[in-house]
């Protein structure tokens, strides 16, 4: 919990600090594959310059754990992160590929908070409130100066999930420029 609650002081400090500076905001959706199903993040981005930004997502997905028995369980998350611009294509600039990662807090749905299966079998794991961290890379078409297209990857590492520590995303999506 303490290491949640420096990666967010680290972020409000970073937001607070680059007021003065802002190159553009922007707002984006993406939908896409998910661990055993399907995934959806809404992001707000606070571009610090035309290299780095600060991003706010959050994240929903709607999976089924397929073992023995099929354990249906959602996820639930907010992502404060930074991204730094690691390529951009010279000669038009429509496309860039960003690099990231941050912090993750949210809480993880197992079989509708219920511990019996249908079958009659019993779960043992529990719905729970879940934390850990994030690497990303988003990849961007430029469609016109206000929207772009997105293509997004994250893996998350959720320290205490009962679904499973390490957890991927794959998506594509628009991201609107406000300003």
């Amino acid at each position: 919990m303490k290491i949640n609650i420096t990666i967010l002081a680290i972020f409000i400090t970073a937001l607070a600090y680059s007021q003065g500076s802002n190159y553009a905001s922007s707002v984006g959706i993406s939908g896409g594959y998910a661990e055993d199903g399907f995934g959806v993040m809404a992001t707000y981005n606070y571009h610090l310059n035309r290299n780095r930004y600060a991003q706010l997502s959050v994240f929903a997905s709607i999976a089924e754990d397929k073992g023995t028995f099929n354990i249906p369980y959602n996820i639930f998350t907010v992502q404060p992160g930074y991204f730094i611009k690691v390529w951009e294509q010279k000669n038009f600039k429509t496309f860039v590929l960003n690099l990231g990662g941050g912090g993750i807090i949210g809480y993880e749905v197992i079989n509708n908070g219920n511990s019996l299966l249908e079958t009659g079998a019993i779960i043992d794991a529990k719905s729970q409130f879940i934390y850990g961290v994030f690497i990303g890379l988003e990849g961007e078409i430029t469609l016109s100066n206000d929207f772009s297209l997105l293509i997004k990857a994250n893996e998350y590492y959720h320290i205490n999930s009962d679904v499973g520590q390490f957890y991927p995303y794959a998506g594509i999506g628009l991201r609107y420029f406000l300003f």
